[in-house]
Protein backbone atom coordinates (compact mmCIF):
# COMPACT_ATOMS: atom_id res chain seq x y z
CA UNK A 1 0.00 0.00 0.00
CA UNK A 2 1.45 3.41 -1.14
CA UNK A 3 2.76 6.10 1.66
CA UNK A 4 4.51 8.76 2.36
CA UNK A 5 8.24 8.14 2.31
CA UNK A 6 9.36 6.52 5.78
CA UNK A 7 11.22 9.30 7.42
CA UNK A 8 15.30 8.84 8.29
CA UNK A 9 15.33 7.22 12.31
CA UNK A 10 18.91 9.16 12.69
CA UNK A 11 22.39 6.87 14.07
CA UNK A 12 21.63 6.77 17.81
CA UNK A 13 25.36 7.11 18.82
CA UNK A 14 25.49 9.54 21.57
CA UNK A 15 29.00 10.12 21.78
CA UNK A 16 28.60 12.06 18.39
CA UNK A 17 26.42 14.52 19.99
CA UNK A 18 27.80 17.82 20.67
CA UNK A 19 26.60 21.46 21.46
CA UNK A 20 26.38 24.09 18.98
CA UNK A 21 25.51 27.75 19.30
CA UNK A 22 23.73 30.12 17.07
CA UNK A 23 24.80 32.85 15.16
CA UNK A 24 24.20 36.31 16.69
CA UNK A 25 23.40 37.78 13.14
CA UNK A 26 20.61 37.50 10.46
CA UNK A 27 20.49 35.99 6.77
CA UNK A 28 23.11 37.27 4.52
CA UNK A 29 20.88 39.07 2.27
CA UNK A 30 17.03 39.76 2.46
CA UNK A 31 17.07 39.52 -1.46
CA UNK A 32 16.11 36.15 -1.38
CA UNK A 33 13.72 33.46 0.18
CA UNK A 34 13.13 30.21 0.52
CA UNK A 35 10.49 27.78 1.51
CA UNK A 36 10.67 24.60 3.27
CA UNK A 37 8.34 22.13 3.27
CA UNK A 38 8.30 19.10 5.93
CA UNK A 39 6.92 18.31 8.99
CA UNK A 40 7.36 21.49 11.30
CA UNK A 41 9.30 22.56 14.29
CA UNK A 42 9.64 22.39 17.80
CA UNK A 43 8.99 24.87 19.85
CA UNK A 44 12.31 24.26 21.87
CA UNK A 45 14.73 25.64 19.41
CA UNK A 46 14.14 29.37 18.62
CA UNK A 47 15.20 29.95 14.64
CA UNK A 48 13.08 32.69 14.44
CA UNK A 49 16.05 34.98 13.26
CA UNK A 50 16.00 33.15 10.27
CA UNK A 51 12.92 31.02 9.67
CA UNK A 52 9.33 32.23 9.87
CA UNK A 53 6.72 29.17 10.49
CA UNK A 54 3.65 28.84 9.20
CA UNK A 55 0.93 26.16 9.56
CA UNK A 56 -1.99 25.62 7.96
CA UNK A 57 -5.47 25.15 9.33
CA UNK A 58 -6.05 21.87 8.50
CA UNK A 59 -2.53 20.32 9.11
CA UNK A 60 -4.02 18.30 12.23
CA UNK A 61 -1.67 17.95 15.47
CA UNK A 62 2.28 17.51 14.82
CA UNK A 63 3.70 14.34 14.82
CA UNK A 64 7.02 14.38 16.72
CA UNK A 65 9.00 12.12 14.70
CA UNK A 66 7.75 14.46 11.69
CA UNK A 67 8.91 17.84 13.48
CA UNK A 68 12.54 16.34 14.54
CA UNK A 69 12.86 15.54 10.17
CA UNK A 70 11.95 18.83 9.96
CA UNK A 71 14.17 20.31 12.09
CA UNK A 72 17.20 18.48 10.49
CA UNK A 73 15.80 19.68 7.01
CA UNK A 74 15.96 23.06 8.31
CA UNK A 75 19.06 22.61 10.12
CA UNK A 76 20.83 21.01 6.68
CA UNK A 77 19.55 24.36 4.65
CA UNK A 78 20.28 27.15 6.93
CA UNK A 79 23.84 25.38 8.50
CA UNK A 80 24.59 22.51 6.61
CA UNK A 81 26.34 19.67 8.11
CA UNK A 82 27.00 20.78 11.44
CA UNK A 83 30.49 20.50 12.81
CA UNK A 84 32.14 19.98 16.12
CA UNK A 85 34.34 22.91 17.77
CA UNK A 86 33.21 25.19 14.62
CA UNK A 87 31.01 28.20 14.98
CA UNK A 88 27.67 27.76 12.77
CA UNK A 89 27.61 29.53 9.26
CA UNK A 90 25.25 32.37 8.60
CA UNK A 91 22.30 31.62 7.14
CA UNK A 92 21.80 32.67 3.13
CA UNK A 93 18.35 34.08 3.39
CA UNK A 94 15.39 34.07 5.29
CA UNK A 95 13.53 30.42 5.43
CA UNK A 96 9.62 30.19 5.54
CA UNK A 97 9.55 26.78 7.06
CA UNK A 98 5.37 25.44 6.35
CA UNK A 99 4.14 22.50 8.05
CA UNK A 100 2.32 19.93 5.77
CA UNK A 101 2.94 16.59 7.92
CA UNK A 102 0.28 16.20 10.70
CA UNK A 103 -2.31 13.76 12.40
CA UNK A 104 -4.71 14.15 9.20
CA UNK A 105 -2.16 12.78 6.37
CA UNK A 106 -3.17 9.43 5.31
CA UNK A 107 -6.76 9.98 6.32
CA UNK A 108 -9.71 8.23 4.25
CA UNK A 109 -8.03 6.01 2.65
CA UNK A 110 -5.53 8.77 1.31
CA UNK A 111 -3.19 6.48 -0.26
CA UNK A 112 -0.84 8.69 -1.66
CA UNK A 113 -1.34 11.36 0.39
CA UNK A 114 -2.68 13.85 -1.73
CA UNK A 115 -3.92 15.89 1.58
CA UNK A 116 -0.40 16.51 2.34
CA UNK A 117 0.11 17.58 -1.87
CA UNK A 118 -2.79 20.09 -1.66
CA UNK A 119 -1.18 21.81 0.79
CA UNK A 120 2.08 22.15 -0.93
CA UNK A 121 0.38 23.78 -4.21
CA UNK A 122 -2.39 25.44 -1.67
CA UNK A 123 0.51 27.60 -0.23
CA UNK A 124 2.62 28.08 -3.61
CA UNK A 125 -0.51 28.98 -5.37
CA UNK A 126 -1.55 31.50 -2.60
CA UNK A 127 1.98 33.43 -2.68
CA UNK A 128 2.97 33.34 -6.37
CA UNK A 129 6.34 34.38 -6.90
CA UNK A 130 7.09 34.45 -3.54
CA UNK A 131 10.01 32.48 -3.24
CA UNK A 132 12.95 31.73 -5.47
CA UNK A 133 14.19 28.51 -3.81
CA UNK A 134 11.89 25.43 -2.54
CA UNK A 135 13.37 22.32 -0.32
CA UNK A 136 10.88 19.45 -0.73
CA UNK A 137 12.37 16.15 1.05
CA UNK A 138 9.06 13.98 1.16
CA UNK A 139 6.65 12.64 -1.65
CA UNK A 140 4.97 9.30 -2.10
CA UNK A 141 6.70 5.81 -0.87
CA UNK A 142 7.20 4.33 -4.34
CA UNK A 143 9.04 4.21 -7.51
CA UNK A 144 8.35 6.11 -10.60
CA UNK A 145 7.19 4.51 -13.59
CA UNK A 146 7.75 4.82 -17.35
CA UNK A 147 4.60 5.03 -18.32
CA UNK A 148 2.84 7.20 -15.77
CA UNK A 149 3.24 10.64 -14.78
CA UNK A 150 2.18 10.90 -10.48
CA UNK A 151 0.04 13.59 -9.91
CA UNK A 152 2.38 15.00 -7.62
CA UNK A 153 5.26 15.20 -10.35
CA UNK A 154 3.70 16.83 -12.75
CA UNK A 155 1.84 19.42 -10.10
CA UNK A 156 5.14 20.59 -9.08
CA UNK A 157 6.45 20.67 -12.65
CA UNK A 158 3.66 23.12 -13.49
CA UNK A 159 4.53 25.12 -11.09
CA UNK A 160 8.33 25.27 -12.12
CA UNK A 161 7.46 25.58 -15.36
CA UNK A 162 9.31 29.35 -15.52
CA UNK A 163 13.24 30.96 -15.02
CA UNK A 164 12.07 32.18 -11.50
CA UNK A 165 12.53 29.17 -9.17
CA UNK A 166 14.79 26.98 -8.22
CA UNK A 167 13.14 23.26 -6.27
CA UNK A 168 15.35 20.81 -5.08
CA UNK A 169 13.49 17.26 -4.13
CA UNK A 170 14.85 14.59 -2.85
CA UNK A 171 15.50 11.33 -4.65
CA UNK A 172 14.28 9.15 -1.95
CA UNK A 173 16.34 6.41 0.12
CA UNK A 174 15.05 3.38 -1.39
CA UNK A 175 18.73 2.33 -2.70
CA UNK A 176 18.94 -0.86 -0.57
CA UNK A 177 15.35 -2.36 -2.17
CA UNK A 178 15.18 -4.84 -4.87
CA UNK A 179 16.84 -3.71 -8.03
CA UNK A 180 15.40 -6.18 -10.27
CA UNK A 181 11.68 -4.86 -9.23
CA UNK A 182 13.04 -1.10 -9.67
CA UNK A 183 12.22 -0.69 -6.34
CA UNK A 184 14.69 1.34 -5.54
CA UNK A 185 14.30 3.56 -8.50
CA UNK A 186 14.04 7.29 -7.60
CA UNK A 187 10.75 8.44 -5.88
CA UNK A 188 8.03 10.73 -6.94
CA UNK A 189 7.80 13.50 -7.09
CA UNK A 190 12.45 13.70 -7.79
CA UNK A 191 11.29 12.64 -11.51
CA UNK A 192 10.05 16.23 -11.98
CA UNK A 193 11.81 17.59 -14.87
CA UNK A 194 11.55 21.35 -13.90
CA UNK A 195 13.07 20.10 -10.34
CA UNK A 196 16.59 19.47 -8.94
CA UNK A 197 16.41 15.77 -7.80
CA UNK A 198 19.13 15.50 -4.98
CA UNK A 199 20.67 12.09 -3.81
CA UNK A 200 23.07 11.54 -1.33
CA UNK A 201 26.94 10.49 -1.03
CA UNK A 202 28.74 8.96 1.75
CA UNK A 203 31.11 11.17 2.56
CA UNK A 204 33.00 14.56 2.38
CA UNK A 205 35.92 13.45 1.45
CA UNK A 206 37.71 13.30 -1.91
CA UNK A 207 36.98 9.22 -1.99
CA UNK A 208 33.20 8.87 -2.48
CA UNK A 209 30.61 7.32 -3.57
CA UNK A 210 26.56 7.09 -3.66
CA UNK A 211 25.16 6.18 -0.02
CA UNK A 212 23.76 2.68 -0.08
CA UNK A 213 20.31 4.34 0.74
CA UNK A 214 20.45 6.38 -1.83
CA UNK A 215 17.57 6.04 -4.90
CA UNK A 216 18.85 5.39 -8.14
CA UNK A 217 18.20 6.25 -11.90
CA UNK A 218 17.34 6.24 -14.59
CA UNK A 219 14.20 8.96 -14.43
CA UNK A 220 11.31 8.96 -17.35
CA UNK A 221 12.18 9.88 -20.62
CA UNK A 222 12.23 12.96 -21.04
CA UNK A 223 13.91 13.64 -18.10
CA UNK A 224 16.18 10.49 -17.86
CA UNK A 225 19.29 11.36 -16.42
CA UNK A 226 17.63 11.76 -12.38
CA UNK A 227 19.21 12.06 -9.61
CA UNK A 228 20.68 15.32 -11.16
CA UNK A 229 23.64 14.66 -9.31
CA UNK A 230 24.37 14.09 -5.39
CA UNK A 231 26.02 15.97 -2.53
CA UNK A 232 26.74 14.70 0.97
CA UNK A 233 23.74 12.95 2.54
CA UNK A 234 25.52 10.90 5.47
CA UNK A 235 26.45 7.79 6.23
CA UNK A 236 26.85 5.42 9.36
CA UNK A 237 30.96 6.30 9.27
CA UNK A 238 30.16 9.69 8.72
CA UNK A 239 26.34 10.93 9.88
CA UNK A 240 25.48 14.40 8.84
CA UNK A 241 24.95 15.77 11.69
CA UNK A 242 21.84 18.02 12.48
CA UNK A 243 19.66 20.06 15.38
CA UNK A 244 18.36 18.48 17.90
CA UNK A 245 15.24 19.34 19.18
CA UNK A 246 16.66 19.71 22.62
CA UNK A 247 16.36 22.78 24.82
CA UNK A 248 19.78 23.50 24.89
CA UNK A 249 20.94 23.25 20.90
CA UNK A 250 23.18 20.26 20.24
CA UNK A 251 23.87 18.68 16.97
CA UNK A 252 23.16 14.59 16.69
CA UNK A 253 23.82 12.31 13.94
CA UNK A 254 21.66 11.63 10.86
CA UNK A 255 21.28 10.28 7.00
CA UNK A 256 19.61 10.51 4.25
CA UNK A 257 18.65 12.62 0.83
CA UNK A 258 16.35 14.85 2.97
CA UNK A 259 19.34 16.46 4.23
CA UNK A 260 21.51 16.36 1.46
CA UNK A 261 18.65 18.23 -0.73
CA UNK A 262 18.42 21.07 1.33
CA UNK A 263 22.68 21.05 1.70
CA UNK A 264 22.80 21.37 -2.25
CA UNK A 265 20.06 23.72 -2.20
CA UNK A 266 21.80 26.11 0.08
CA UNK A 267 24.84 25.93 -2.43
CA UNK A 268 22.09 27.19 -4.99
CA UNK A 269 20.64 30.08 -2.50
CA UNK A 270 24.40 30.64 -1.81
CA UNK A 271 25.13 31.09 -5.33
CA UNK A 272 22.11 33.49 -6.25
CA UNK A 273 23.06 35.93 -3.49
CA UNK A 274 26.84 36.25 -4.14
CA UNK A 275 25.39 36.72 -8.43
CA UNK A 276 22.33 38.90 -7.63
CA UNK A 277 19.93 39.59 -10.20
CA UNK A 278 23.48 38.73 -12.76
CA UNK A 279 21.76 34.86 -12.46
CA UNK A 280 18.21 33.27 -12.59
CA UNK A 281 17.40 30.99 -10.34
CA UNK A 282 17.36 28.56 -13.89
CA UNK A 283 21.12 29.69 -14.80
CA UNK A 284 22.07 28.46 -11.16
CA UNK A 285 20.69 24.86 -11.59
CA UNK A 286 22.45 25.30 -14.62
CA UNK A 287 25.79 26.06 -13.38
CA UNK A 288 25.17 23.43 -10.48
CA UNK A 289 24.90 20.44 -12.86
CA UNK A 290 27.22 21.85 -15.28
CA UNK A 291 30.27 21.84 -12.41
CA UNK A 292 28.92 19.03 -11.59
CA UNK A 293 31.72 15.52 -11.90
CA UNK A 294 31.11 11.88 -11.70
CA UNK A 295 34.71 10.69 -10.50
CA UNK A 296 33.74 7.43 -12.58
CA UNK A 297 30.52 6.45 -10.36
CA UNK A 298 28.16 5.33 -12.86
CA UNK A 299 25.60 7.56 -14.06
CA UNK A 300 22.63 5.29 -13.23
CA UNK A 301 23.48 6.27 -9.84
CA UNK A 302 24.76 9.93 -9.19
CA UNK A 303 23.62 11.31 -12.14
CA UNK A 304 25.26 14.57 -13.41
CA UNK A 305 28.01 13.94 -10.59
CA UNK A 306 28.84 15.66 -7.00
CA UNK A 307 26.96 18.70 -6.81
CA UNK A 308 29.53 21.58 -5.34
CA UNK A 309 27.88 23.54 -2.19
CA UNK A 310 30.20 26.25 -2.15
CA UNK A 311 28.87 28.96 -4.12
CA UNK A 312 32.34 30.70 -4.82
CA UNK A 313 33.44 27.04 -6.09
CA UNK A 314 30.30 27.05 -8.28
CA UNK A 315 30.78 30.66 -10.09
CA UNK A 316 34.46 31.10 -10.33
CA UNK A 317 36.88 29.44 -13.10
CA UNK A 318 40.62 28.84 -13.46
CA UNK A 319 43.12 31.54 -15.63
CA UNK A 320 43.45 29.27 -18.41
CA UNK A 321 39.63 28.77 -18.56
CA UNK A 322 36.30 30.67 -19.26
CA UNK A 323 32.73 30.26 -17.89
CA UNK A 324 30.01 32.45 -19.58
CA UNK A 325 26.26 31.97 -18.95
CA UNK A 326 23.28 32.49 -21.47
CA UNK A 327 20.18 32.83 -20.32
CA UNK A 328 16.73 34.59 -20.98
CA UNK A 329 13.50 33.38 -22.55
CA UNK A 330 13.02 31.98 -26.16
CA UNK A 331 10.69 33.62 -28.10
CA UNK A 332 8.11 32.02 -30.26
CA UNK A 333 9.48 30.54 -34.00
CA UNK A 334 12.88 32.22 -33.32
CA UNK A 335 16.21 30.88 -32.78
CA UNK A 336 19.12 32.08 -30.71
CA UNK A 337 22.67 31.77 -31.82
CA UNK A 338 25.27 31.38 -28.95
CA UNK A 339 28.29 32.85 -29.98
CA UNK A 340 31.58 31.04 -27.83
CA UNK A 341 33.87 33.39 -26.39
CA UNK A 342 37.30 32.27 -27.99
CA UNK A 343 40.02 35.12 -28.20
CA UNK A 344 41.92 36.41 -31.14
CA UNK A 345 45.21 35.05 -32.54
CA UNK A 346 46.93 31.44 -32.20
CA UNK A 347 45.71 29.09 -29.06
CA UNK A 348 48.26 26.67 -28.17
CA UNK A 349 47.15 22.57 -28.09
CA UNK A 350 43.55 21.67 -27.17
CA UNK A 351 40.56 23.54 -25.98
CA UNK A 352 38.09 21.33 -24.10
CA UNK A 353 34.64 22.52 -24.66
CA UNK A 354 31.66 22.14 -22.06
CA UNK A 355 28.13 23.11 -22.48
CA UNK A 356 24.89 22.55 -20.47
CA UNK A 357 21.82 23.51 -21.62
CA UNK A 358 18.67 23.52 -18.99
CA UNK A 359 14.96 24.71 -19.99
CA UNK A 360 11.85 25.14 -18.00
CA UNK A 361 8.85 23.62 -20.48
CA UNK A 362 5.49 23.16 -19.98
CA UNK A 363 4.69 19.87 -19.34
CA UNK A 364 1.22 17.34 -20.19
CA UNK A 365 1.15 14.68 -17.87
CA UNK A 366 -1.58 12.79 -19.82
CA UNK A 367 0.91 11.66 -22.87
CA UNK A 368 4.08 10.67 -20.66
CA UNK A 369 6.02 9.88 -24.09
CA UNK A 370 5.31 13.74 -25.06
CA UNK A 371 5.73 14.85 -20.97
CA UNK A 372 7.95 17.75 -22.23
CA UNK A 373 5.57 20.63 -24.36
CA UNK A 374 8.96 22.67 -25.13
CA UNK A 375 12.23 21.19 -26.72
CA UNK A 376 15.58 22.52 -28.39
CA UNK A 377 17.30 21.69 -30.92
CA UNK A 378 21.35 22.60 -30.67
CA UNK A 379 23.68 22.40 -33.82
CA UNK A 380 27.49 23.21 -33.27
CA UNK A 381 29.26 25.67 -35.76
CA UNK A 382 32.97 25.55 -34.66
CA UNK A 383 34.33 27.38 -37.71
CA UNK A 384 32.77 30.10 -39.75
CA UNK A 385 34.82 29.79 -42.05
CA UNK A 386 34.65 26.43 -43.28
CA UNK A 387 31.03 25.09 -45.70
CA UNK A 388 30.52 21.80 -46.65
CA UNK A 389 31.97 20.85 -49.73
CA UNK A 390 29.26 20.72 -52.73
CA UNK A 391 29.19 19.00 -55.77
CA UNK A 392 29.16 20.83 -59.49
CA UNK A 393 26.23 22.33 -60.18
CA UNK A 394 24.94 21.98 -56.13
CA UNK A 395 24.30 25.29 -54.60
CA UNK A 396 26.77 26.73 -52.09
CA UNK A 397 25.24 26.07 -48.62
CA UNK A 398 24.27 29.60 -46.46
CA UNK A 399 25.83 28.04 -43.20
CA UNK A 400 28.59 26.53 -42.17
CA UNK A 401 29.42 23.20 -41.63
CA UNK A 402 28.21 21.53 -38.69
CA UNK A 403 29.51 19.23 -35.86
CA UNK A 404 27.35 16.90 -33.67
CA UNK A 405 27.53 18.01 -30.17
CA UNK A 406 24.40 17.88 -27.93
CA UNK A 407 22.99 14.28 -29.16
CA UNK A 408 21.83 11.38 -27.21
CA UNK A 409 24.83 9.28 -29.45
CA UNK A 410 27.19 11.62 -28.10
CA UNK A 411 26.09 12.14 -24.50
CA UNK A 412 24.99 8.64 -23.53
CA UNK A 413 26.96 5.72 -25.17
CA UNK A 414 25.73 2.38 -26.36
CA UNK A 415 22.28 1.47 -25.05
CA UNK A 416 22.81 2.97 -21.50
CA UNK A 417 19.65 5.28 -21.50
CA UNK A 418 18.14 4.08 -25.02
CA UNK A 419 17.28 7.14 -26.34
CA UNK A 420 16.49 7.53 -30.14
CA UNK A 421 17.16 10.52 -31.56
CA UNK A 422 14.38 12.35 -32.27
CA UNK A 423 13.14 12.35 -28.91
CA UNK A 424 16.57 13.87 -27.38
CA UNK A 425 15.30 17.13 -28.37
CA UNK A 426 12.59 16.83 -25.80
CA UNK A 427 15.07 16.41 -22.80
CA UNK A 428 15.13 19.62 -20.38
CA UNK A 429 18.83 19.30 -19.46
CA UNK A 430 21.57 18.45 -21.54
CA UNK A 431 25.64 18.07 -20.72
CA UNK A 432 28.49 17.08 -23.54
CA UNK A 433 31.56 18.07 -23.74
CA UNK A 434 34.69 17.32 -26.38
CA UNK A 435 37.85 17.90 -27.25
CA UNK A 436 39.28 19.97 -30.43
CA UNK A 437 42.49 21.39 -31.03
CA UNK A 438 42.47 25.50 -30.70
CA UNK A 439 43.26 26.22 -34.29
CA UNK A 440 40.03 24.26 -35.52
CA UNK A 441 37.79 26.85 -33.75
CA UNK A 442 37.29 30.60 -35.56
CA UNK A 443 34.03 32.29 -34.46
CA UNK A 444 32.26 28.98 -33.03
CA UNK A 445 28.40 29.50 -31.78
CA UNK A 446 25.69 26.78 -30.69
CA UNK A 447 22.24 27.47 -33.12
CA UNK A 448 19.50 26.52 -31.01
CA UNK A 449 16.42 25.89 -32.50
CA UNK A 450 13.10 26.19 -30.17
CA UNK A 451 10.59 22.90 -30.62
CA UNK A 452 6.99 22.78 -29.43
CA UNK A 453 3.93 19.91 -29.07
CA UNK A 454 1.42 19.03 -27.69
CA UNK A 455 0.33 15.66 -26.77
CA UNK A 456 3.09 14.34 -29.47
CA UNK A 457 1.32 16.79 -31.98
CA UNK A 458 2.16 20.62 -32.60
CA UNK A 459 1.28 22.71 -29.95
CA UNK A 460 -1.27 25.48 -31.43
CA UNK A 461 -0.61 28.36 -28.44
CA UNK A 462 2.65 27.37 -27.24
CA UNK A 463 4.35 29.64 -24.61
CA UNK A 464 8.02 31.26 -24.63
CA UNK A 465 10.52 28.74 -23.59
CA UNK A 466 12.92 29.82 -20.53
CA UNK A 467 16.42 28.44 -20.77
CA UNK A 468 19.83 28.68 -19.23
CA UNK A 469 23.28 27.40 -21.33
CA UNK A 470 26.56 27.42 -19.46
CA UNK A 471 29.59 26.78 -21.31
CA UNK A 472 32.92 26.59 -20.28
CA UNK A 473 36.17 26.46 -22.75
CA UNK A 474 39.69 25.21 -21.28
CA UNK A 475 42.65 25.50 -22.61
CA UNK A 476 45.30 24.11 -20.39
CA UNK A 477 48.51 25.13 -22.32
CA UNK A 478 47.37 29.24 -22.25
CA UNK A 479 47.88 30.14 -18.81
CA UNK A 480 46.34 33.65 -19.74
CA UNK A 481 43.29 32.29 -21.45
CA UNK A 482 40.67 33.79 -19.45
CA UNK A 483 42.38 37.58 -19.49
CA UNK A 484 42.81 37.22 -23.29
CA UNK A 485 38.84 36.43 -23.91
CA UNK A 486 37.79 39.24 -21.20
CA UNK A 487 40.42 41.50 -23.19
CA UNK A 488 38.02 40.27 -26.70
CA UNK A 489 34.80 40.60 -25.43
CA UNK A 490 35.51 43.29 -23.56
CA UNK A 491 32.43 45.21 -25.05
CA UNK A 492 30.03 42.04 -24.82
CA UNK A 493 30.57 40.24 -22.20
CA UNK A 494 29.38 41.16 -18.85
CA UNK A 495 31.27 39.93 -15.49
CA UNK A 496 29.79 38.52 -12.76
CA UNK A 497 31.15 40.60 -9.76
CA UNK A 498 29.92 39.24 -6.25
CA UNK A 499 27.34 41.32 -4.42
CA UNK A 500 27.53 39.99 -0.92
CA UNK A 501 30.72 38.16 0.58
CA UNK A 502 30.18 34.87 1.88
CA UNK A 503 32.77 33.07 4.19
CA UNK A 504 34.47 29.76 2.98
CA UNK A 505 33.27 26.72 4.86
CA UNK A 506 36.04 23.41 4.76
CA UNK A 507 32.42 21.11 4.18
CA UNK A 508 30.99 23.44 1.45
Amino acid sequence: MPAIRPLPEGITRSSQHFAVTFPEVGPLTSDIRAVIFDGGLPESVDLKRWITYIEPVEVGNPIPRCVQHGLGVTSALLFGPLENGKPLRQPFCPVDHVRVLGAEQGADSDLEYMNVLDRILKHLDQNPRKYQFISLSLGPDFSVEDDDVNLWTSSVDQRLSHDQVLAAIAAGNSGEQDAKLLLNRIQPPSDAVNALSVGACDTTKTKWKRASYSSVGPGRSPGFVKPDGVTFGGSDDEPFMVLDASPKPRAVPNQGTSFATPFALSGCIGTKALAGHDLSPLAVRALLIHRAETFSNPRLEVGWGLLLTHPQQIMTCEDHETLVVYQGILPIGQHLRANLPVPTGPISGKILLRATLVIAPDVDPEHPAAYTKGGLEVTFRPNSQKFKKVRAGEKSPLHQKTVPFFSGSKMHKGAEYRLREEGFKWEPCSRHEASMFGKSLFEPCFDIWYHHRDGAAKAENPKPLPYALVVTLSAPKEPDFYNRVVRTYSQILVPVRPKIEIPISNKA
